[in-house]
């Protein structure tokens, strides 16, 4: 049983808050991507500090977010295959900055 599943509009307002707070607007210094399992995806990305992820109500709903943020000047990650759901977003920026 799937928890805490959201709408696309839910989850962008939640990636705009911390991008805002933690990098000052700068879309480009984030990653974001689709996965079926988040955790997998973490790990494979070397289980960044700064991760967040949602379940995205479909996986349509899912490439709507990252579509949106990918024009922002976010960096696009993998895409899981199929039904991939789990948005997710990490810290990138520069190779000096650490959050």
């Amino acid at each position: 049983m799937r928890l805490n599943i959201m709408k696309s509009s839910e989850i962008n307002l939640e990636i705009e808050e911390i991008v805002k707070s933690r990098s000052e607007g700068v879309y480009s210094k984030w990653r974001i991507g689709r996965a079926n399992s988040p955790f997998d995806a973490k790990e494979q990305h070397g289980n960044p500090n700064d991760w967040h992820d949602w379940d995205a109500d479909t996986a349509d709903e899912a490439i709507e977010t990252v579509d949106y943020f990918v024009d922002k000047g976010m960096r696009k990650e993998g895409i899981g295959s199929g039904g991939s759901d789990f948005v997710y977003i990490f810290f990138s920026g520069s190779p000096q900055e650490e959050l």
